[in-house]
């Protein structure tokens, strides 16, 4: 489907997850369907197979329900799964995604596949990988992430845009954080937030980034440690940061609304579709 509509379907509905329910007994068979059903390069579907094996695939509900069709017609035992929030589709520039996104691989509407620079970071292992190849002074500020579909930890240096580190998809949340060491010698997280005037993700996606550093062994201050509250001014459209609980347009002075409602015509753009 069109890229914008699925990014829309995403924000209003939440992803869904497909997960073995079963063993893979021939992958490559499996391999062979994830690049010719999804269109996709070999390397880009060995990825796709990697992450079906490790935590399921992630995508709109349809997507995921073709995906569990054709797998059974290969004898593999799928599942899918759905009530995981919402999603956050990028609300910045759009030539500032384009200019951080775009790569040389067309994709099958013809345009260029996004690649994420954000580093998956999955495992406690992959954790400790990714740590150990950072020198001492990158810890000193806070780095730029975000939760993918997948509910993978995806981390970028600071100044990265988070529209890049996620390849210019919807995320689940995404902001700051830093990490430290701890008192045992392992690494912990200091500072989070969901600071990203790119997504501006509501404060109760924190959930999400709990659930993704808990995967990770991460101790972390149960709640982000800086909460932004994003909010889109009705009267002038500008999207701005309630400070000290003071609900007002800093652009045009009109009260600001309650709840979260950045990306409310994501709303429209289903119903219109």
């Amino acid at each position: 489907m069109p890229r914008d509509l699925r990014a829309a379907l995403l924000a209003v509905h939440g992803p869904a997850r497909l997960r073995l329910a079963g063993p893979l007994d021939d992958p490559v068979a499996v391999l062979r369907l994830l690049r010719d059903g999804g269109r996709t390069p070999l390397g880009s579907a060995r990825e796709l197979l990697d992450e079906l094996r490790e935590f399921g695939l992630s995508g709109t509900a349809v997507e995921m329900a073709w995906w569990r069709v054709r797998l059974g017609e290969l004898g593999v035992a799928v599942e899918v799964e759905e009530g995981f929030g919402r999603a956050y589709r990028y609300v910045g520039p759009p030539e500032l995604r384009e200019r951080a996104t775009a790569s040389g691989d067309p994709g099958p509407d013809g345009r260029a596949v996004r690649t994420a620079v954000g580093r998956p970071v999955r495992t406690v292992v992959g954790f400790a990988s990714w740590a150990d190849g950072r020198a001492a002074e990158e810890f000193v500020e806070p780095f730029t992430f975000v939760v993918d579909l997948g509910g993978a930890l995806r981390l970028a240096p600071r100044r990265s845009e988070h529209v890049a580190c996620a390849g210019g998809e919807p995320v689940l949340s995404a902001g700051e954080i830093g990490f430290r060491r701890s008192g045992g010698g392992g690494w912990e997280v200091g500072t989070v937030s969901n600071l990203s005037t790119g997504y501006c993700p509501d404060v109760v996606s924190w959930p999400a980034v709990a659930a993704a550093l808990d995967r990770l062994g991460l101790p972390h201050p149960g709640g982000f440690t800086q909460a932004v509250v994003f909010r889109r001014c009705t009267g002038c459209g500008q999207c701005g940061i309630v400070r000290e609980g003071h609900y007002v347009c800093v652009f045009c002075d009109a009260d600001l609304p309650e709840r979260w409602n950045v990306d409310e015509v994501a709303v429209d753009e289903v119903a219109v579709s």
